[in-house]
């Protein structure tokens, strides 16, 4: 009972001498901590330093936080719509802890009593530097939770928006070059022309065919259709076979070196022409990367399967994606290519995923890798 009673009266005599010198403290710290004239809340400053020794007399008396908590919240909303440095939000609590401190190491207290106060004063600070830090992060969190959610909602809105003009002019295009098309093919029909005639139209064939073809992009871009009537089974080890040998021209020309393992009999189920649009789109782009690296040209592609799904992995050695492209690189007009237009990655994502499965992409200093995941149909 004895020792109690002597903390009891310990702490009082501590209570009692920072009451005395309350004032004194609250110049001071006012006088020296970090502030600006134009701080919204310069005012509130001087009255939230008088009521955190209110809320260290109370620590000091009972362990008591509450009026701590309060405070805490009150001053990191405050700091926050000061926008104002955490560093020197810090730096002027610990000024405050530092001349309480001191003026206790200079007091008439015995040295047991000064010891065990400072002690105390400490532990108080800490929590409050804990409390007020914690509140002022939650605080900017929210607020940056809150503005990425109205960039990614700006964001979807434009590409929306994209989507529809994108897919207005996408048919306005297609419908003049299928007359063209018609038209060229009907004019070709009608008589022989001179040698370098044909070759001007085998120019001009080949030209609406690389329109179409972006036309088509744009459309899987903007309004991704339904699989519609062309869901079937089909054979996928056979289409990555025939979409490896369709590349093996474009392979030799570049100096390629390339290997293919592949499991036999691996069914899945939906539009097979899309599915080679997705190996083909990986492949041109693996081909077009390693254009421009020297030394030794790598392509593989693997097919294998589990229980579950199976997966197609092409792997080529050009050089690294970097790591702020990589994570978007699946996202509408992101490209690696100074000419290219963003939109071929997009529309196999498009297209993997309306085939219930997932592409992911990898890249280091050695290799990028892309793998494809679709639901494996047992036979």
């Amino acid at each position: 009972m004895s020792n109690l009673k002597n903390e009891a009266e310990e702490t009082a005599k501590l209570i009692a001498f920072l009451s005395d010198h309350h004032e004194t403290i609250v110049e001071e710290w006012f006088g020296s901590a970090l502030l600006s004239p134009a701080d919204p809340f310069y005012k509130e400053i001087e009255h939230n330093g008088r009521h955190t020794l209110l809320a260290l007399t109370a620590y000091l008396h009972s362990n008591e936080l509450e009026m701590t908590d309060r405070l805490t919240r009150k001053i990191a909303q405050e700091r926050i719509e000061a926008e104002a440095n955490i560093g020197d939000f810090v730096f002027n609590i610990n000024k405050g802890r530092k001349i309480v401190t001191e003026l206790v190491f200079c007091s008439l207290l015995s040295e047991h009593e000064k010891g065990k106060g400072i002690m105390k004063i400490n532990d108080f600070f800490d929590q409050l530097l804990y409390m007020a830090v914690k509140e002022f992060s939650r605080l900017k969190d929210e607020i940056i939770k809150s503005k990425n959610q109205f960039i990614q909602e700006m964001h979807h809105d434009r590409l929306t928006m994209l989507g529809q003009i994108a897919a207005s002019f996408a048919h306005e295009f297609r419908n003049p070059l299928t007359s063209i098309k018609g038209f060229i093919y009907l004019l070709q029909k009608e008589q022989p022309f001179p040698e370098k005639s044909s070759h001007y139209f085998e120019i001009i064939q080949n030209e609406m065919e690389s329109l179409e073809d972006k036309v088509t992009q744009f459309l899987y871009l903007s309004k991704m259709k339904n699989l519609e009537d062309r869901v079937r089974p089909f054979h996928l080890s056979q289409i990555v076979h025939e979409m490896v040998d369709f590349m093996y021209p474009r392979f030799s020309e570049s100096n390629i070196v390339h290997s293919i393992v592949i499991t036999p009999g691996i069914w899945v189920e939906g539009d097979p022409s899309q599915i080679k649009q997705v190996l083909l789109n990986i492949l041109n782009n693996a081909v077009e990367e390693l254009c421009h690296i020297q030394g030794e040209r790598r392509i593989n592609v693997h097919l294998t399967k589990d229980e579950a799904q199976c997966e197609v992995k092409i792997v080529n050695n050009g050089e690294q994606i970097p790591a702020y492209m990589l994570e978007n690189i699946f996202e509408p007009f992101v490209t690696t290519k100074s000419l290219g237009t963003g939109l071929g990655l997009s529309v196999c994502k498009q297209i993997v995923e309306k085939h219930s499965g997932q592409i992911i992409v990898d890249s280091n200093n050695k290799e990028t890798a892309f793998l494809i995941k679709l639901p494996y149909m047992a036979k």
